[in-house]
């Protein structure tokens, strides 16, 4: 039964929201929109489990002395500072002089949130381009057809791109464009809708229960 009661309501529950999209009866829209709400408040609570999972392990690695645990010290810190912060009571923040508390615009959460994570994340994503270009300076090692027009195409929309283009010639912005609006777009229509195909398959093969690995199975 542990298995069976949790397949059956995704079976239901699945078959529901897929029947909502194909029936506009009020009264079928209406539940719809119930179980939509409902899937929210689950989520809000597998996003704590998983608060709590994160903090167990991390608890686990630092008990156990195991290689790179200090990092899990400002994992600890940062998760139980903005936890702290955005549950504090909104008198207590404005005696502090705060405007706001929770996670809304002026309270600590919100300035924790701009101020340290959000640089974080652009760091992260600067270091990116390091890896990226080094990507690139092997994938455009010109030793066959395709990786040489792999190579020029990315020539002329990196040159393209830059007022440098522009004054070396003036059509190599529109070719750029071109490149951008006609054959990339093509292929990243292509990659969506095979994307679209592959999740609908794997969505029906959890529905019918074809897929159990979300329910500990093989």
């Amino acid at each position: 039964m542990r298995r069976e009661i949790p397949l059956f309501l995704t079976i239901l529950f699945g078959c529901f929201m897929v029947l909502g999209y194909f029936v506009p009866h009020p009264a079928v829209s209406s539940l719809r929109a119930d179980f939509e709400e409902w899937m929210i408040i689950v989520t809000a609570g597998a996003v704590v489990l998983g608060v709590v999972n994160v903090a167990r392990i991390h608890m686990h690695k630092i008990s156990r002395r195991e290689p790179d645990h200090f990092y899990s010290f400002p994992l600890l810190f940062g998760v139980g500072l903005m936890v702290i912060v955005g549950l504090l009571p909104e008198g207590m923040m404005t005696a502090m002089g705060f405007p706001a508390a929770g996670v809304a615009e002026g309270s600590p959460f919100d300035w924790l949130y701009n101020n340290v994570y959000v640089p974080m994340q652009g760091t992260m994503f600067a270091l990116l381009a390091f890896y990226i270009a080094s990507a690139a300076f092997r994938a455009f090692r010109i030793r066959t057809l395709e990786a040489a027009l792999l190579a020029i195409t990315a020539l002329l929309v990196m040159i393209g791109r830059v007022p440098i283009g522009n004054a070396i010639w003036s059509g190599l912005p529109e070719i750029q464009q071109w490149i951008m609006d006609v054959p990339n777009l093509a292929a990243k229509r292509a990659i969506l809708i095979g994307a679209a195909l592959g999740a609908i398959a794997t969505s029906l093969k959890i529905i019918l229960g074809i897929e159990r690995n979300t329910l500990g199975g093989d």
